[in-house]
């Protein structure tokens, strides 16, 4: 194995990650298609997602690793509300649901990242960042499905507010079961 698909994210406690199955199967009748709900237990927000890194080199894993533990944040509190899809509403492939509390923290960590993996030659990214939870992946998007039924059971559903006390450096493991992600590393956060 000289390559490894990696993501930096943040995991996720078990009350959130119950919270997203119960979510994911309640929007499956409402599509039309084929949709692949997250994987329980795999459920995160991804602060950067790197691809497939080398294992050794000036921008391997281990690389990446030492660049990210240089990081320092404060613990924060992720509370989720709402949702959408990406690209949107006409055509949607991803399913998500979004924060009302700890998005600007989030946002601040992911250019932390991009900041800190940038003397390795990795790219920040293109796009401005949006800290989403994604809950389930359309696979048929032409088939179309109940999008504002959706976009109603997001916006009534109950999360509880969670803390971030850690960032974690993670592997996913593609398979015909959907990605299976395994933490590599974990970088905590500041706590003076």
């Amino acid at each position: 194995m000289d390559h490894v698909r990696a993501f930096v994210g943040l995991a996720l406690p078990q009350s959130c990650q119950d919270m997203a199955n119960r979510l994911g199967a309640a929007l499956a009748p409402l599509c039309r298609g084929r949709i692949s709900r997250v994987r329980t237990g795999q459920a995160h927000i991804t602060l950067k997602f790197l691809g497939e890194t080398p294992v050794t080199g000036p921008a391997g894993i281990e690389a990446v690793g030492e660049a990210l533990a240089g990081i320092r944040f404060a613990p924060f509190r992720l509370g989720f509300a709402g949702g959408g899809f990406f690209p949107g509403p006409n055509r949607p492939r991803v399913i998500w649901a979004g924060l009302r509390e700890g998005a600007s923290a989030c946002r601040e960590l992911a250019a932390a990242v991009d900041a800190a993996l940038a003397p390795l030659g990795i790219a920040p990214e293109g796009k401005p960042f949006a800290a989403h939870l994604t809950l389930a992946r359309v696979r048929e998007p032409e088939r179309g499905g109940d999008w504002p039924a959706m976009l109603a059971l997001l916006a009534k559903a109950q999360w509880p507010s969670v803390p971030v006390a850690a960032m974690t450096l993670w592997r996913s493991v593609l398979s015909d079961h959907g990605a299976r992600h395994e933490a590599l590393r974990e970088f905590p956060a500041a706590l003076d």
